[in-house]
């Protein structure tokens, strides 16, 4: 198990009606590595009635995590920041984000390594759901410069959207879908102009519709499997 750390929230904002970002600091943050961006870490929440969570190994810890993503490290300031998907279910992370106050503790375990294939690759082809989004943002803004390719991203209302910085020469798609048994994704993908060159690739979906995805990149001239990172980030 990765090194747990202690912190807590010290500002929140709402991204969209069903995104919303958590700002965590702590002291115990000073030796989180840098450049870690779009990279996994284990959010460690408090149980139900609970004000801080219990970190350490002991019978049933794993209940209380969930994977989470980079979405930015500031070193000097000790800031971590994470932007939680919410809807309307209920669930122990999707509760928390969405009643998180200053002062409220998070436990941080991690982070595992970034997965992000090639950054300098031909071309780059990147595709996610929400839950995949704060992935595919942190990974477009590390972008070289002169980059080029497609960003797909799945949304399921148009207030949603994001202000992402992206090189001139990849395109940003937001596919608008409420219908999570519909892979608008891969019906989008299908229509893209495939570019000549080896792609590095990055999918972070629900696993049904990741595979899907992956059988049809796998017929596409120039696909290369050690350039190609797929994640089912959660199961219908």
């Amino acid at each position: 198990m990765k090194k747990m750390r202690m912190t807590q929230v010290i500002r929140t904002e709402s991204l969209g009606p069903h995104m919303r970002r958590v700002v965590l600091h702590g002291n115990e943050l000073s030796d989180f590595p840098t450049d870690y961006e779009s990279a996994h870490f284990k959010a460690i929440f408090p149980k139900p009635g609970e004000h801080k969570p219990r970190l350490g190994l002991y019978p049933g810890f794993k209940k209380w995590m969930r994977s989470y993503t980079v979405r930015a490290f500031d070193h000097q300031k000790k800031e971590l920041t994470v932007d939680f998907a919410v809807n309307d279910h209920e669930g122990l992370a999707t509760n928390w984000a969405k009643n998180a106050q200053p002062g409220d503790y998070l436990g941080v375990a991690g982070p595992g390594s970034p997965k992000y294939p090639d950054y300098n690759a031909d071309w780059h082809l990147l595709m996610a759901d929400l839950t995949g989004l704060p992935a595919v943002a942190a990974i477009l803004e590390k972008l070289p410069a002169d980059a080029i390719g497609h960003a797909l991203l799945q949304i399921p209302d148009i207030a949603d959207k994001q202000a992402i910085s992206v090189p001139e020469g990849v395109s940003l798609s937001w596919v608008i879908n409420n219908d999570l048994s519909r892979n608008a994704l891969l019906e989008h993908l299908e229509t893209l102009p495939w570019q000549s060159g080896e792609p590095s690739i990055f999918v972070a979906t629900e696993s049904g519709q990741m595979k899907a995805i992956n059988r049809y990149l796998k017929t596409k001239p120039g696909y290369q499997k050690t350039k190609t990172a797929t994640s089912g980030y959660w199961a219908a």
